[in-house]
């Protein structure tokens, strides 16, 4: 199996953990930078309408779009969405959960983006996170980076049994980002 949409570092991992050595590259961004986590140890996942949220996560992953869209970069739902039409950023065909990746997969592949932000939401059970061709598809949208929020502990902890808690061991403690740096403005460039 060849991509050439994935970064390398995020490749090498997929195709380690999910294709058993299997997916050959021909991408040319090899820098570990091409995936940060953000470090929001205080969110907590509370249900809402049949779903499920992380308020702190939905703040991270806002204040990174708009950290994002000011430095003209393109990224990649519901209650995310709303807080970014409420924010005045672009939230058309830019946000999706777990369940709208997998019906697009087999219809059209449209969300893909340079970018991708994920808010895992869990900070207590794996959740969906157990179904890891979910979090593979998740996992293989970006071009260019992804940003992943959850907690450090969570994902060294029950977490790191999933491949989200693998991912952020491979990409290494360099990698991670405290929330309060990002609610001040500041995210590493990727």
């Amino acid at each position: 199996m060849v991509t050439d949409r994935i970064p390398r570092q995020i490749r090498e991992f997929i195709s380690e953990y999910v294709y058993d050595k299997q997916l050959k590259m021909v991408h040319d961004i090899s820098s570990k930078t091409c995936c940060h986590f953000v470090n929001v140890s205080d969110g907590q996942e509370g249900e809402r309408s049949k779903s499920w949220i992380n308020k702190k996560e939905i703040q991270a992953v806002v204040k990174i779009a708009k950290i994002m869209q000011d430095r003209g970069k393109s990224f990649k739902r519901s209650a995310i969405e709303n807080v970014l039409k409420d924010a005045m950023l672009s939230w058309k065909d830019k946000c999706y959960n777990v369940d709208s990746f997998q019906d697009m997969l087999y219809t059209v592949i449209r969300n893909e983006d340079d970018y991708i932000i994920v808010s895992i939401v869990q900070s207590k059970k794996l959740g969906f996170l157990v179904n890891e061709h979910h979090v593979n598809v998740i996992l293989t949208r970006c071009k260019k980076g992804m940003i992943i929020c959850s907690s450090h502990a969570f994902l060294e902890g029950i977490g790191s049994r999933s491949l989200v808690g693998r991912l952020a061991v491979q990409m290494g403690t360099r990698s991670w980002v405290e929330y309060y740096e990002v609610l001040n403005g500041r995210f590493p460039t990727i």
